[in-house]
């Protein structure tokens, strides 16, 4: 049903745009909050190329499922998922896993069409900006109101947030560019900042 309400062809271009600010190549990890059905999956690998490490995180085990259903039939052995609350990311499963796997942070995430439904939404964002590496990217990609009403009736979720205008203040290289589906979709991202050049 996701992947009715949610059509690969209806974000194409923004889903493109967003994980080209990633910046991708060969044995990069990727962080992707909401993973949904994973919609990104072959996007990612286009720049992957089954190398690296793609984490996926939801909190429901049925979009996991549909998740897992890609990786196996693709047979992509570069992808873990885990089913985890987004707003509790920087406490518990996913830092464990950096952990076990040697890595600092991740060089790239990927919050998309989850923003707009959680309602502590500024933590996510600073969540999120925090367990990058030093310069990862970090895209969001996410609704306008224009399509509040739809938004609101299949999750819930709220449009009329400054997403982009509380990214902005937490990492360098900013970007934005809301011309996707007639201004329905944005995408954000920019560059961890340094710790050195925090003020």
């Amino acid at each position: 049903m996701y992947d009715v309400f949610s059509p690969k062809k209806y974000y194409h271009k923004a889903r493109s745009q967003a994980i080209k600010e990633l910046r991708l190549n060969k044995e990069k990890s990727v962080l992707n909050v909401p993973v949904g059905t994973g919609q990104n999956f072959e996007y990612f690998q286009q720049y992957l190329r089954n190398s690296g490490l793609i984490v996926g995180v939801d909190i429901s085990r049925g979009m996991l499922g549909k998740a897992q259903n890609k990786i196996d039939q693709s047979q992509w052995d570069n992808i873990k998922l885990l089913n985890q609350d987004v707003t509790n990311l920087g406490s518990s499963l996913v830092n464990e896993f950096l952990e076990e796997n040697s890595l600092k942070g991740f060089d790239a995430i990927l919050c998309d069409l989850g923003l707009s439904g959680f309602p502590q939404w500024k933590e996510v964002i600073d969540i999120l900006v925090s367990m990058l590496s030093t310069n990862g990217r970090i895209a969001i990609m996410d609704w306008y109101i224009v399509r509040g009403n739809f938004v609101r009736w299949i999750g819930k979720g709220e449009v009329n947030r400054p997403i982009g205008q509380h990214i902005e203040t937490r990492v360098a290289d900013f970007q934005v560019d809301s011309s996707f589906n007639r201004g329905g979709v944005f995408v954000a991202s920019g560059s961890k900042i340094h710790e050195s050049k925090k003020t």
